[in-house]
């Protein structure tokens, strides 16, 4: 191609001409012609008109309106994009019988029990670190400005730390095992420090010493550790664990105390059958009925 045409601002050429190559220059035409093709075609014909002609033909002035306006429209297109990539929520989910480990753009770890989510704006978080938890969670939190948790039942206010989160249904548990939380809910705040809990006991936000406060993270290794929980609560971690479901039963007043891990869904049901008096069965759809052995 002549360096002649590749020069904009040569002198001889008009301010009219030289908007037309600058616009053209970045943008295709209809047809399919490349950018290049498109710049190349147009240098071609205002080089032919000659010194001349004042004005191009209307075939070309219509070329570059088009042009001019898919520029705009195409500027358009891309802010709305850009817009909305760093505004969109960001969800990530931890299916039922799966676990997950996500960094977040800050650094910190989360590690997600399975029928579990988080979500967080990929625009604003690194200015405001806070996110939500529907589920369960340990987080290992990054140095830095204040982060926060808000879930259905209750907020969490960090500073680089780690700790364990349960937030399902009316439950709420929050267990510290380094640096120090703000927990509140209902209108309450407790402030928690290693080796304590704080947790929802009906209206109340209470906490307390906890020498078991470890095991809160236990599921992290796939094991899971109950005391003197109602056997609807376990089961209903089961059903999450290996994504599985329980026919409707009819058991009362039978807690257990023990833990059962998620790699053997018939070694689980055992270790907690067997103790309280419970019989089993895996239908052929795989769902799992439950009765009591007659007195």
């Amino acid at each position: 191609m002549n360096d002649q045409y590749l020069n904009i601002e040569s002198p001889e050429r008009s301010e009219t001409e030289k908007l037309i190559l600058d616009r053209a220059s970045r943008l295709q035409v209809p047809d399919g012609k490349t950018a290049g093709e498109a710049l190349a075609m147009l240098k071609t014909r205002i080089a032919e008109r000659g010194n001349n002609s004042p004005r191009l033909k209307k075939r070309d002035l219509k070329l570059v309106f088009w042009t001019a306006s898919v520029a705009a429209a195409l500027l358009v297109l891309i802010t709305i994009w850009q817009v909305w990539s760093h505004s969109t929520l960001i969800s990530v989910i931890a299916e039922r019988g799966s676990h997950l480990e996500y960094r977040l753009p800050d650094g910190s770890r989360v590690f997600l029990n399975a029928d579990s989510r988080i979500s967080f704006s990929g625009r604003s978080f690194m200015k405001k670190r806070h996110l939500t938890l529907d589920g369960e969670g340990f987080f290992e939190i990054a140095r830095g400005s204040t982060f926060t948790i808000s879930t259905p039942n209750g907020d969490i206010q960090i500073l680089g730390t780690s700790f364990n989160v349960f937030a399902r249904d009316n439950s709420f548990t929050v267990s510290c095992l380094t640096g120090k939380i703000l927990v509140s809910a209902l209108g309450q705040t407790v402030t928690i420090t290693p080796g304590e809990t704080s947790m929802l006991s009906g209206e109340s936000l209470v906490s307390y010493k906890n020498e078991d406060v470890k095991l809160s993270a236990k599921w992290i290794d796939g094991e899971f550790v109950f005391e003197n929980s109602p056997v609807g609560k376990v089961f209903n971690e089961i059903e999450r664990q290996f994504n599985i479901k329980f026919a409707p039963y009819r058991i009362k007043d039978k807690f257990f105390t023990g833990s059962f891990s998620n790699k053997d869904l018939q070694a689980a049901l055992e270790i907690i059958c067997i103790p309280l008096d419970l019989n089993y069965e895996i239908g052929s759809n795989g769902e799992i009925f439950i009765t009591e052995n007659p007195e």
